[in-house]
């Protein structure tokens, strides 16, 4: 038997320059000391659009915005003339863009290299497109400012739902349940409007959350009507907490408390071009109204808060059959805004 000799010397593969850069996912490009490109790698010839035959013997400036462009040529010319190799990052102190060959700009980061090889400058500059990261960063500097207007809005909301339970509440006990109650209709907002990418509600749905509760089984007792609406958050808020009151109040004194009572929601779009949003929400079929002889915590929340909130007025008529709440908004304090 042929004996089977192994040889034990190392493949030596063939592999160039170009090959092992055509490796690298970030766009490499070595230029000459007057800043003439040599070399391309293939991720580079993506990120920028131009083949590698369009760029070489071009200045790198042209792959840069154009208004970069004397300004890059000059420090470039400065970093060839030092002595030695080195490396540093560009943009330490700004930010650096790209330019495609369709004339895109696109953030990214460089790092530029010298050495002298064969007594010759070689520029090698590094570079990353960082779009997808920024566009990141940016997202969540936006959530942080809305996150942080909705604490402050909220925390608005809760400093006036204690000041007026605290100038109208007789005891500590109707502060206590008060506050609570109205609370809760204001958590419940924010749940409802926590996970909505819009930030928005439609004014159908609000009313249905606040009066879901009190429908009876053929759900004859309440009545929503009019248009889609869609309620920015401060509206939705505030709107949420005005028919927390007037359900609560109807539950106790009102249409809602009794077997044949009825409450009906009607909303309108009125005014010039449909400027304004009319809401009136109006009860019968209860107990016989009587005007109160004071303004109690609840009136005055919903007339502050629709004042406040919308510039607007709320006319509370007091009708022996029934309870009657209207109220005319201006639609562009009451919509939520448009997404791009």
């Amino acid at each position: 038997m042929q004996d089977l000799i192994l040889s034990t010397r190392p493949i030596e593969p063939d592999v160039t320059g170009s090959d092992v850069l055509a490796l690298i996912a970030d766009s490499v490009i070595c230029a000459d000391e007057h800043g003439r490109i040599l070399l391309i790698n293939r991720a580079a010839e993506q990120v920028f659009g131009y083949s590698a035959s369009e760029v070489i013997g071009q200045h790198v400036e042209i792959l840069l915005p154009r208004r970069y462009r004397a300004q890059h040529a000059e420090q470039m010319r400065r970093f060839a003339r030092q002595s030695g190799g080195a490396s540093r990052l560009m943009g330490h102190r700004r930010e650096v863009f790209g330019q495609r060959k369709n004339g895109e700009e696109f953030p990214t980061e460089a790092t530029v290299s010298r050495q002298t090889i064969e007594g010759r400058i070689v520029l090698m500059v590094a570079i990353r497109d960082i779009t997808e990261r920024k566009a990141l960063e940016e997202q969540r500097e936006a959530i942080a400012r809305e996150l942080d207007h909705r604490v402050r809005n909220v925390l608005s909301v809760v400093n006036s739902l204690v000041s007026l339970a605290a100038k109208t509440a007789t005891n500590v006990g109707e502060f206590k349940e008060s506050l609570l109650e109205r609370l809760g209709a204001l958590a419940r907002t924010q749940s409802a409007l926590l996970f909505d990418a819009r930030q928005c509600t439609g004014l159908s749905e609000l009313l249905l959350a606040e009066l879901v509760q009190y429908r009876t089984a053929d759900a004859a007792n309440i009545v929503i009507e009019g248009p889609p609406v869609s309620l920015g958050l401060r509206a939705a808020q505030t709107l949420a907490l005005a028919f927390h009151e007037l359900a609560t109040n109807s539950a106790k004194y009102g249409a809602i408390s009794h077997s044949s009572g009825r409450v009906a929601v009607v909303s309108a779009y009125t005014g010039d071009g449909n400027s304004q949003i009319s809401i009136e929400w109006r009860e019968t079929g209860g107990p016989p109204v009587k005007p109160p002889t004071r303004q109690g915590f609840g009136t005055t929340l919903i007339k502050q808060a629709i004042e406040r909130t919308f510039r607007a007025q709320v006319i509370l008529e007091y009708r022996p059959e029934g309870l009657i709440c209207k109220m005319t908004l201006p639609r562009e304090r009451v919509e939520a805004a448009p997404q791009a």
